[in-house]
């Protein structure tokens, strides 16, 4: 008999079974199950994130997290879940995503959308039999060392027009305290338009900061001209049997500097760093529509690793105000 428990904040009790969850799905799927972004909002609390738990007897058998955001018409609810490797096939995931729908339409949302790491065909049926289509591409792309002969293993790129790699107005590490404001404005106006990116907070970056991957000399702001033009954070942990990976965590140059050169400068000095970091295996998430960006990754040696899919289910019906739920058993178990 499977209890659910809506929470809209993790405590200890609940973090205490989560990492034995996401591990054991990790292991089995080959990639983590849940994005950083909205965990950690759930982990902070205030804002308007909602988990669901599911438990069988007292064990945790899956997980979902959901986070609101926009207002009227563009308001819209994000979620994500993982079911765990022993439990699957026995309607857990069906169970999550029914109680994240009947959330979604609790908050007056226009749509909901629900990410599938590494796609799987279960991911799909499942989605399928709840009204979702796909919507969104996020590839995960790789590269190893060697794939390239100018980085990480060879020589650093030369610097662009404009910058100095080294100096005042040049290259340097982040430093917290006195660069928050400033990155954060330049990152939400890069991003303006980005579903995940646009608006972060301080509370948003200090939560990252806060976690044991960051490193200050990872966080490489680029200036030239007496202003901040651009900025490549990498994100370095370990990741099982991929061993040590860095991860291009965000990376973007200012709008009236782009044409410049910047961004392929900063992903070259970036690979060079996570080599001397002892990173063999670099990754980068980048949207399928982004065609300027996968050229880039492409041109520097990087390959497709698996894709992400975002389902949308648009709650909306013509003169009816919000449709509700798909009805939980009218989707059979696929996760």
């Amino acid at each position: 008999m499977h209890h659910i428990e809506v929470v809209s904040q993790l405590e200890g009790p609940h973090l205490a079974q989560l990492p034995e969850l996401v591990d054991a799905a990790t292991r089995a799927d080959g990639h983590e199950p849940i994005g950083e972004h909205k965990f950690l909002r759930l982990k902070r609390g205030g804002d308007l994130g909602v988990a669901v738990l599911a438990f069988e007897e007292r064990r945790l058998a899956g997980y979902a997290h959901t986070l609101t955001f926009g207002e009227g018409d563009g308001r819209r609810v994000s979620c994500e879940f993982v079911v765990h490797p022993d439990l699957r096939r026995r309607g857990v995931g069906r169970m999550l995503l029914s109680h994240a729908l009947m959330h979604a339409v609790s908050q007056g949302a226009a749509r909901i959308d629900a990410w599938a790491y590494n796609d799987a065909p279960a991911s799909a049926h499942l989605a399928a039999q709840f009204g979702f289509a796909p919507a969104r591409r996020l590839y995960h792309l790789h590269r190893h060392a060697g794939a390239q002969a100018d980085a990480p293993d060879g020589p650093p790129a030369p610097a662009p027009s404009g910058a100095r790699p080294t100096g005042p107005l040049g290259l340097r590490p982040f430093r917290p305290g006195e660069d928050d404001g400033r990155w954060l404005a330049l990152n939400n106006r890069i991003f303006a338009s980005h579903p995940e990116n646009g608006a972060w907070t301080l509370d948003d970056l200090r939560a990252r900061m806060a976690q044991p991957w960051f490193a200050p000399r990872d966080f490489l702001l680029l200036e030239a001209e007496g202003r901040l033009a651009g900025f490549c954070w990498v994100k370095v942990d370990e990741r099982g049997d991929d061993g040590r990976v860095g991860e291009i965590y965000v990376i973007g140059v200012a709008p009236e500097q782009r044409g410049r050169g910047f961004a392929r400068f900063l992903l070259t000095t970036a690979l060079g760093h996570m080599a001397t970091r002892g990173a063999r295996t670099a990754a980068v998430y980048v949207d399928a529509t982004n065609a300027p960006a996968l050229a880039l990754y492409e041109a520097a040696g990087f390959h497709r690793h698996h894709v992400d899919i975002c389902y949308t289910r648009d709650l909306r019906v013509a003169g009816h105000g919000t449709a509700g739920p798909a009805r939980p058993d009218e989707a059979q178990a696929a996760a």
